[in-house]
């Protein structure tokens, strides 16, 4: 009886670690001033996220868009992420002119604005937005043009 019991004990540990696979994965979010930094440092674009703790969309983006393994991985290989919580960091919100959450900035990598989007996005939109990004697609077309052509 106590071999079965050390068996069931770690099948139910092999169990709960392997669906983590690739879908734990989180994003690797930087403070503002870090971001920045490593964002210059490496030549990358910058996915800017501004979120505070009472927002229902954000915790949703959280939960939803935020652990999609897609989206982690993109955001990871391309981008520097920064999140920035408004009601912490009102100065940064501020100088963004941030009115509302979550707001979701794309900078280039001299820190230029290329892009932002408002409100909550689901996995398949906020991936689409990241390639058009990415592909400086925005800088010839707008997205309904990004859209058709891919």
């Amino acid at each position: 009886m106590h071999l079965k019991a050390v068996f069931l004990i770690i099948a139910a540990a092999v169990i709960m670690i392997l669906p983590c696979r690739g879908i734990c994965e989180t994003i690797d979010w930087k403070q503002y001033n870090e971001g920045i930094r490593l964002a210059k440092k490496q030549n990358k674009k910058i996915f800017l996220h501004f979120k505070t703790n009472w927002c229902g969309y954000c915790t949703q983006m959280d939960r939803v868009t935020f652990n999609d393994p897609a989206i982690v991985k993109f955001l990871d290989e391309h981008f520097v992420s920064i999140k920035v919580d408004g009601d912490k960091e009102k100065p940064i919100a501020k100088a963004h002119k941030v009115k509302g959450y979550p707001d979701n900035f794309f900078l280039d990598e001299k820190k230029n604005q290329a892009y932002r989007l408002s409100g909550f996005l689901d996995p398949m939109t906020f991936l689409f937005f990241l390639e058009y990004i990415q592909t400086d697609s925005y800088k010839t077309m707008d997205p309904m043009q990004y859209y058709k052509i891919r």
